[in-house]
């Protein structure tokens, strides 16, 4: 499915709104609106939120479970002599190969899931981030 996160500006909540062209893009929860999506395939040209031009490549998994797995493979070293770390480094291996990509917006953050990336998007870069953050 195509769609689009965010944690909305008004109410604060993480929404998902799924994405069809020529579509009002709204908060589900109190109704704000983000504006209209032109084009699926241009989506990338500007995101249709904020129109920011810049948008970074990641992994659609959990950060904080990405997180649990390292921290349980932390505590088992000590009582595998380090024989656990290979099979850690194995099931990283599988989550990483099966996990989807996602592209999110530098400005406003915003998740874009279920599309072809553009091969010119690239993964976050923190002097871009930091340009945003300001």
């Amino acid at each position: 499915m195509i769609s689009l996160s965010k944690v909305c500006d008004q109410c604060k909540k993480y929404v998902q709104i799924p994405l069809i062209e020529n579509q009002i893009i709204a908060c589900p929860e109190c109704s704000k609106d983000y504006g209209t999506l032109a084009s699926l395939e241009k989506v990338f040209d500007h995101c249709p939120v904020c129109q920011g031009r810049q948008f970074y490549i990641q992994k659609d998994f959990n950060q904080a479970l990405g997180c649990l797995v390292m921290l349980i493979g932390i505590v088992f070293v000590p009582f595998t002599l380090g024989l656990s770390l290979p099979l850690f480094a194995v099931i990283d291996w599988f989550l990483y190969r099966r996990i989807s990509s996602m592209a999110v917006c530098y400005r406003c953050h915003s998740e874009f899931r279920g599309f072809k990336i553009p091969v010119h998007l690239k993964p976050f870069m923190h002097h871009i981030g930091a340009k945003y953050d300001r």
